[in-house]
């Protein structure tokens, strides 16, 4: 797997976590690296949706029925495990701060749709809306043959995204009714079309990308890099109203960027010793994915008592940039060890 590409998950998990744990009502006085810090916030869900369905991509041509039984296996077994583990966890923490109070039914909801209001796992809804897109892509390339009108498919995707992503009367009309648990993940399933489409693309054009010439590669570095900051720091592209996050074409361009660079950069080059290094802390990125919030929100309140901020939005975490990294820090160690549980099932609930 291309070394780059784990580089900036390990990058994209910082991310998440500060996602989660900082919050400002005035994003736009921020200024110089704070700027790009708070783009970083939500890279992470543009980035990963595009790499999944590029790493994909065969799959869902080959039509293979075993590949889509082991992928439901391989993400269903984290989605449902940690809403057990975390309704067990907080039912526990509950006994002396009510605050963590959770019923069943929130458990039902998080395994569900990947959603509670009531758990700390709210980050799931990326499983959710992974899920269904699996099988619709799946479905689709199974009734469209042929790699034009597959590469239809993937235009319609990204053209059915943006139409609704820019038209709020449509996302409210669509969503509000929903309850709060299922309005959030099924929202942002438009949300999440772009992303997916464009990896279905990329990976049509991979035996082209990977031929390119090292200076056309360095180029191309360049460019997505300079398109990344660009974007990140001249307001030249319209954000959609904001209803579910991640939304509009400015973050997929900023991921595109990055991923560009990311993917082009010679990273193969560095020393054996820091690529074994990236390749072994990458390994661990979902698991931090599934368990950081958690963690963090146990922390926050009941070892550091940091107090939570109101905002417009509700009770919210706002962290030190110290936190956000010990966080980062601890959920890859809490994944390690929990691999070295003997068993397969240890790994793949934190690989």
């Amino acid at each position: 797997m291309n070394i780059g590409l784990n580089l900036l998950r390990i990058v994209l998990t910082l991310g998440v976590v500060m996602d989660h744990f900082w919050w400002t009502p005035h994003p736009e006085s921020l200024t110089g690296v704070d700027v790009a810090l708070w783009e970083l916030r939500t890279l992470a869900v543009p980035a990963f949706m595009t790499m999944t369905f590029f790493f994909t991509a065969r799959r869902f041509e080959a039509g293979d029925f075993a590949w889509l039984k082991k992928r439901y296996l391989r993400l269903y077994e984290p989605f449902v495990f940690w809403a057990v583990v975390c309704f067990l966890v907080t039912s526990l923490v509950a006994r002396f701060d009510p605050a963590y109070s959770a019923s069943f039914t929130d458990l039902l909801w998080q395994v569900a749709f990947g959603h509670s209001a009531h758990l700390s796992l709210t980050q799931f809804w990326f499983h959710t809306d992974l899920i269904l897109l699996t099988a619709a892509f799946f479905l689709a390339f199974r009734l469209v043959r042929g790699p034009k009108a597959r590469t239809c498919v993937a235009l319609a995707a990204i053209v059915v995204g943006y139409s609704v992503q820019y038209s709020p009367t449509a996302m409210h009309g669509l969503f509000d009714w929903m309850p709060y648990e299922a309005k959030s993940p099924l929202g942002r399933v438009f949300t999440m079309l772009p992303y997916a489409g464009v990896g279905l693309l990329l990976a049509n054009a991979k035996s082209l990308l990977d031929s390119a010439s090292p200076g056309m590669r360095l180029a191309v570095a360049a460019m997505g890099l300079w398109l990344a900051a660009w974007v990140t720091y001249a307001p030249v592209v319209p954000r959609p109203e904001s209803v579910v996050g991640y939304e509009g074409i400015k973050m997929s361009l900023i991921a595109w960027g990055v991923m560009a660079a990311f993917y082009y950069i010679p990273f193969d080059r560095l020393p054996a010793s820091l690529t074994k290094a990236v390749m072994f802390i990458s390994r661990y990125c979902m698991g931090v994915y599934c368990i950081h919030l958690l963690l963090g929100k146990i922390l926050f309140d009941h070892v550091f008592h940091i107090a939570r901020t109101q905002t417009p939005y509700g009770a919210i975490t706002i962290a030190p940039w110290w936190f956000w990294l010990l966080i980062w820090g601890l959920s890859y160690l809490v994944c390690y060890l929990i691999s070295l549980v003997p068993g397969s099932f240890s790994k793949r609930i934190v690989e």
